[in-house]
């Protein structure tokens, strides 16, 4: 079961149904993601783990789920690299 250390804009949009892709450099095992906002948890069942780069087909279809408060998909793609600024390669948790 990996656990997510999540900011609170973010553990909010996950929490509203908002966001259903969450997205890490290191693949995790797990049937379900526990998400960790402080003292605050929140349980939700992955679907399935793709691979992704980013500028691929699969981002440019769903960097809206992946960032919801982006305008763009550039600027999802900042998002990311603001907080994964050495990575260019991902690993998508599509929650149910």
């Amino acid at each position: 079961m990996p656990l997510f250390r999540v900011y609170k804009p973010v553990f909010e949009l996950l929490e509203d149904g908002s966001k259903t892709i969450e997205v890490r450099t290191r693949l995790l095992h797990g049937d379900n993601a526990v998400f960790q906002c402080g003292r605050r948890i929140l349980r939700k069942p992955i679907g399935s783990v793709v691979p992704f780069d980013l500028g691929s087909e699969f981002f440019l279809n769903n960097w809206l789920k992946i960032s919801p408060q982006s305008k763009s998909a550039v600027e999802a793609e900042k998002f990311l690299l603001s907080i994964f600024p050495d990575s260019r390669h991902f690993y998508a948790y599509l929650l149910k």
